[in-house]
């Protein structure tokens, strides 16, 4: 027997695919006010399982859920909805789970953002907005995306999504990446030792990768000098990438001439910080990925860890405790 804790509206949700293994899962639920369905205390003799889902981490009920699963003894194994691993809580359940997996599902999700965002930046929609609400009837032109070339940093499941969706619409890739070798979702692959060399030659820039002490800061004032006027800059990474002043600056100098960002440094995002009034950026509240679609390819992933936990199986997306050290 082993206990299974999750977020109430994720367990409703999952209920079903859940009933092949009733008889040997114990459901500790909470809900959004952080309210226990039993006492945790009530599984304190069993080996835990849980999934993370956005339920949970965008919920009041968040620091219970994680206070829960660092001090209980035996986490089994924690299945997360998110890429990443940097968080300190998530590095904290890591160092206390015995198998930890995340998963990708939230790629094609956060790629159609990314077309979204440069679609809108070339077909010039603010502009097309602002016809709109004057009532001025004028044709505007725009440029078509099969004609700008793209250079996306960090080439995994999320550049890779992107860099396929582009090349379908036309546009030249160029995707970069630490190990060598082509890829079908590119037209060119180059190292990161080659960015600043391209950055002048693309007309949109996509950061999509990890934050860690290499990442820190990639965006510099140096990176947007090196950017060429009327270019797109797109964040789908971590806000650290960035040096928003020096992004300010560069959106001042017109190079780039627009940042697109769904995440930033602090978030939520501060009332009074400069990028909620830049006609140069267009910001959302880190929800590229926040889709039902996104939500429900992690549920598969979970399920079929699920299946693989129970018959002692490999783990799809298992990380190696390393990353946790």
């Amino acid at each position: 027997m082993h206990g299974l804790f999750l977020h109430q509206q994720t367990f409703a949700r999952l209920e079903a695919g859940l009933k092949p293994f009733s008889d040997r899962l114990q459901p500790l639920l909470i809900s959004d006010d952080g309210q226990f369905s039993q006492p945790p205390e009530a599984m304190a003799g069993l080996p835990i399982i849980s999934y993370g889902t956005q339920e949970i981490y965008f919920s009041k009920a968040a620091p219970a859920f994680f206070k829960t699963l660092v001090e209980h003894p035996d986490l089994a194994w924690f299945q997360s909805s998110a890429a990443g691993l940097e968080h300190p809580l998530l590095q904290a359940i890591g160092r206390n789970a015995g198998r930890y997996t995340n998963s990708h599902a939230q790629s094609e999700g956060i790629a159609e953002w990314v077309l979204w965002a440069g679609l809108d930046y070339f077909q010039r929609g603010a502009e097309r907005r602002a016809q709109q609400a004057r009532r001025t009837w004028r044709r505007i032109p725009f440029r078509e995306l099969s004609q700008t070339r793209w250079l996306i940093i960090g080439f995994g499941h999320i550049g890779q999504a992107t860099g396929r969706r582009l090349r379908a619409l036309g546009a030249h890739v160029t995707g970069v990446r630490r190990s060598a070798g082509d890829r079908p979702e590119a037209d060119r692959m180059i190292g990161p030792e080659e960015v600043h060399d391209v950055l002048g030659t693309v007309d949109a820039v996509l950061l999509c990768l990890p934050h860690t002490p290499d990442t820190e800061n990639l965006a510099n004032t140096a990176f947007f000098a090196a950017m060429a006027p009327g270019s797109l800059f797109l964040n789908v990474g971590r806000g650290a990438l960035v040096d928003e002043a020096a992004l300010l600056a560069g959106l001042a100098r017109g190079a780039p001439a627009h940042a697109a960002l769904d995440v930033v440094r602090e978030e939520p995002y501060g009332a009074d910080g400069p990028f909620w009034t830049s006609e140069s950026v267009t910001l959302t509240p880190h929800i590229s990925a926040f889709t039902d679609g996104s939500k429900y390819r992690t549920d598969e992933i979970f399920l079929r860890n699920l299946a693989h936990f129970m018959h002692d199986r490999t783990l799809e997306y298992l990380i190696d405790r390393r990353a946790f050290d």
